[in-house]
């Protein structure tokens, strides 16, 4: 069967082709383009009339790929959602990095405590503009606009909608809002009312795999054939775990714009071991939870691209990369979930500030910046995965990498050191691939994940990198943690 992967980061958007069969599992990329948010009346939004229009001219591409279209399915990254009513949009989606998204988040903790809000939803991401800020922020400054709704969509199904789909709500996708009870899978109503968020224009809950009609003839025109629209795991990096050959003793990584460090796991931990961690519990599919931490990933090193790129000086992965390694290792390192860095000015400018803030080497040149975030990721990771270590009961031994950084040898072998553990390669589009995968068990192609997951190892090559040993890795996480504004885990 052929289905159409739609997959949608905060940074760009990739449509593949999957054919699959009960022996086979193939995907191709068939249309590319760029999304970033937009500055329009002082906020930073996502333009979803380009995104509809890019999505209809991917569907189109593979279309004339295949011998007809079976399912297409949308994933995008978390946290953000369109207001509607009678079914229109009543604003353009406000992007999670605008600097107002977050703007009540200390009256949320004063309200409820940080302990409560980890019990009710399982998440810990107090740094990240979770859709519950966002929403409490439209309740106590815009609540005009929360009356005229009368539906909420997260962005997969609010895309899904624009092309034909029925108006839905998905757990992996919903799980990312810190609204939602991990253990029943369902809206955490409960907390929202204490908080007086309102919960009448939230969508009922579903598993993936639930099909949402077909796509509009009139919205995507020129088809041969018309496919069904379903929800596959509808979160980005829901659906790269699915799309990863993981094996017990192992944790996944996804990479892109955001690192998603974690172990999946059956039940959701809410122990006090995770809440001092800050370890939050996401949703999976078959009724898996994704014990995971977040991290700002290659978010800074793509702005320091669009940077470069606007004053004409080279931004090619392979001439950025090549610099780097000439670069001196661990020289200055940052801190990447910090405050400090944001959409609001030139990045490598940000860096360069942050460390004579910090009284370090300020980096030079492209290959002394890219240098620095590498080598501040991979430290960071292993900080975390070291966190994440104790909270399980069986910490795991070994990384399973996903997404973009797959393609970074450099990045790959640093991770292996910094983390002393062996890291080994799944597919680079593992969130397209985990997309296909969710649509062809929902087609019924693919009887399980499981039995997708083998089907996935065998049609992809995979690099394994061991780790060299190395005191120095250790002084730079020590490095690392004194310059870390870890937040405070007291409610």
């Amino acid at each position: 069967m052929n289905h159409v992967a739609i997959d949608i980061g905060a940074s760009g958007g990739t449509v593949f082709l999957g054919e699959v069969s009960e022996s086979s599992f193939a995907v191709r990329e068939v249309h590319r383009f760029d999304n970033r948010p937009v500055e329009r009346d002082g906020r930073y939004v996502w333009d979803v009339d380009a995104l509809v229009d890019n999505i209809g001219d991917g569907i189109r591409a593979a279309d004339d790929h295949a011998d007809g279209l079976d399912t297409v399915g949308i994933d995008t990254w978390g946290l953000d959602f369109g207001l509607l009513a009678d079914g229109e949009l009543l604003r353009d989606p406000v992007s999670y990095r605008d600097p107002e998204s977050t703007a009540t988040r200390e009256q949320v903790f004063d309200a409820v405590g940080k302990r409560r809000l980890f019990d009710a939803t399982g998440i810990t991401n107090w740094n990240t503009p979770n859709t519950l800020w966002q929403l409490h922020t439209l309740a106590e400054r815009e609540p005009d606009l929360l009356e005229a709704s009368d539906g909420l969509l997260m962005m997969p199904q609010l895309l899904s909608a624009q092309i034909g789909g029925q108006p839905a709500g998905e757990v992996t996708i919903a799980s990312t809002t810190q609204m939602v009870d991990p253990e029943d899978r369902t809206w955490a109503t409960d907390l929202l009312d204490e908080l007086s968020v309102p919960t009448d224009v939230l969508p009922p809950l579903s598993e993936a795999g639930q099909s949402l009609g077909a796509v509009d003839e009139t919205v995507v025109p020129g088809l041969a054939s018309t496919p069904d629209i379903v929800t596959p795991a509808s979160h980005d990096t829901a659906a790269a775990v699915a799309g990863l050959p993981l094996v017990e003793d192992a944790a996944f990584l996804n990479t892109g714009s955001w690192f998603v460090l974690g172990v999946e796991r059956d039940d959701p931990v809410r122990t006090d071991a995770a809440f001092d961690e800050a370890v939050s519990n996401e949703l999976g599919v078959d009724g898996t939870v994704r014990l995971l931490k977040n991290i700002n990933g290659f978010f800074m090193l793509e702005e320091c691209r669009e940077a470069w790129r606007e004053t004409g000086q080279p931004v090619e992965y392979a001439d950025l990369l090549s610099a780097a390694e000439q670069a001196p290792p661990r020289a200055a390192l940052v801190d990447t979930d910090a405050d400090a860095f944001g959409i609001d000015e030139p990045m490598p400018d940000q860096i360069r500030a942050y460390c004579r803030r910090t009284d370090q080497p300020v980096p030079t040149g492209q290959g002394g910046i890219v240098r620095c975030l590498l080598d501040s990721l991979a430290a960071k990771t292993a900080l975390e995965l070291d966190a994440l270590a104790a909270v399980v009961e069986d910490p795991p031994s070994r990384i399973v990498l996903g997404g973009g950084g797959v393609r970074n040898e450099l990045f790959c072998q640093l991770l292996a050191d910094a983390t002393d553990r062996p890291v080994s390669t799944g597919p680079v589009e593992a969130t397209a691939v985990g997309n296909v995968l969710t649509q062809a068990v929902a087609a019924g192609t693919v009887p399980d994940i499981e039995t997708g997951r083998r089907l996935v190892e065998s049609a992809f090559e995979k690099t394994t990198y061991e780790p060299r040993a190395g005191d120095e890795w250790n002084r730079a996480k020590e490095r690392l943690a004194a310059l870390t504004d870890a937040p405070s885990s007291e409610a």
